[in-house]
């Protein structure tokens, strides 16, 4: 039920057309966008821009979690696997390892990582390079980061819970995938018990399908 362009995004409108105006200066000047930082409660979309992101450039996703980064060597061969214009997807970024962290700062701002090779006084630094890519990082909770990652992307979107109305949107394009026929008090009655998330509406609908 994922969107797959931003035009078939529903809701975020503020979020939807400052990253559309980010992803076509990209594309008009062929270089990878901006880092992008999408926060906000877990259901509204964050995975589902980041796929967005990706599909509207015509680049490859990679796809990991910041519990998931928990050595510095684990990010590393993350970045050395990329391709240029690659997208790279943190989910929960708030929550990776201090060391992964610090190598990212490198990463982000000069395209290169510096592995270190041994240990104790004879320990090396080697510089690689990383083809250009853009990341995008999703939070639950933005207070969490720390404050020189955060100033290292260029584009934070805030999502905020749907309304009534948009979540009605939501469901009846997901009405429609699945190929059901929903009526506007069933929509209603939906949409109002999904806590302004979209997650839970589709959870929902998929439910009274059953």
């Amino acid at each position: 039920l994922r969107p797959k362009k931003l035009g078939d995004f529903v809701g975020q409108p503020r979020v939807r057309e400052q990253l559309e105006l980010v992803l076509e200066s990209a594309r008009k000047r062929g270089v990878p966008p901006d880092h992008v930082l999408l926060s906000g409660p877990p259901g509204l979309g964050k995975t589902s821009l980041a796929m967005i992101v990706a599909a509207e450039l015509g680049a490859a996703i990679r796809i990991t979690s910041g519990p998931a980064l928990e050595r510095a060597g684990d990010l590393a061969a993350m970045l050395s696997n990329l391709a240029e214009g690659d997208v790279l997807f943190i989910d929960e970024i708030h929550r990776i390892a201090r060391p992964a962290e610090e190598m990212l700062y490198l990463a982000m701002e000069d395209f290169r990582v510096d592995v270190v090779v041994g240990k104790g006084p004879g320990a090396t630094s080697i510089p690689l390079e990383v083809a250009p890519f853009t990341l995008v990082g999703a939070t639950t909770r933005s207070g969490a980061l720390t404050g020189p990652l955060r100033d290292r992307f260029g584009f934070t979107g805030q999502m905020e819970f749907y309304t009534p109305d948009e979540l009605g949107h939501v469901i009846e394009r997901s009405a429609a995938l699945l190929g059901i026929t929903i009526d506007d008090t069933g929509r209603a009655e939906i949409a109002h018990r999904s806590r302004g998330t979209p997650r839970i509406a589709n959870r929902l609908l998929r439910r009274v399908r059953d």
